[in-house]
Order: structure tokens, then C-alpha cells, then sequence
């Protein structure tokens, strides 16, 4: 009777080790599950976090961007003026110089007709 009694101890320690075992899991299975809501909430807010972030990265990048293209724009189109009004100052000099020639020449072959009519008197 007595080794019956011991039988029945042990297997019941067993059993009950092993509901306690149980319990003691599922109240950490538990524990973890409720938790996913607020690890659903951090991951959420880590995700709004780092969108923003790039929101305002692709925003300051894409300002940069378009400063230095306006810079590059105005120092191509400053260029080109330069060039054409260089042209333009040219081509007004060399009609301004044609004309100051011709009348020059005028001038001194009538000063030379006069000079002529001077000596021949």
C-alpha cells in the first residue's frame, strides 16, 4: 500500500508540475500577446517617424537641387548675353569706325582738292 501511496504522490507531482508548467507558459504566451498592440503602435510611429524624415530629406535635397540649377541657369544665360552684346558692341564699332573712315577720306581729299587750289593760285 504504501508503494501505491508513493506511486500516486509522484504521478500527481508530475501531473501537477506539468499543469503548473502549462499555466506558467501560457501566462507568458500571454503576457507577449497581449504586448502586440503596443509593439504594433512603436513600429507605427517608427514608420511615421522615418517618413517624415525623408519627406523633409527629398524636400531640403530637392531645394538644393533646384537653387543650384537656377545659379547654373543664370550663370549660362549671363554668358550668352555677354557674348551677344560683346557681338553687338563689335558689329556697332565696325559700322561706327566704316563711317568715321569714309568721312575722314572725304575730309582729306577735299583738304587736298583745297591745298591743290591754294598752290595753283
Amino acid at each position: 500500500m504504501k508503494k501505491k501511496v508513493m506511486i500516486m504522490t509522484l504521478c500527481a507531482l508530475l501531473l501537477g508540475g506539468g499543469v503548473t508548467y502549462a499555466a506558467a507558459t501560457n501566462y507568458y504566451a500571454n503576457l507577449l500577446a497581449r504586448q502586440q498592440g503596443q509593439m504594433e503602435d512603436i513600429i507605427e510611429k517608427k514608420y511615421n517617424e522615418r517618413i517624415n524624415e525623408i519627406g523633409e530629406q527629398v524636400h531640403h535635397d530637392m531645394v538644393m537641387l533646384a537653387s543650384t540649377e537656377r545659379d547654373r541657369i543664370l550663370k549660362e544665360a549671363e554668358e550668352y548675353l555677354k557674348t551677344k552684346l560683346d557681338a553687338e558692341q563689335q558689329a556697332r564699332m565696325n559700322e561706327h569706325s566704316k563711317a568715321i573712315k569714309a568721312e575722314s577720306e572725304r575730309i582729306l581729299k577735299e583738304l587736298k582738292a583745297k591745298i591743290d587750289e591754294l598752290v595753283a593760285e
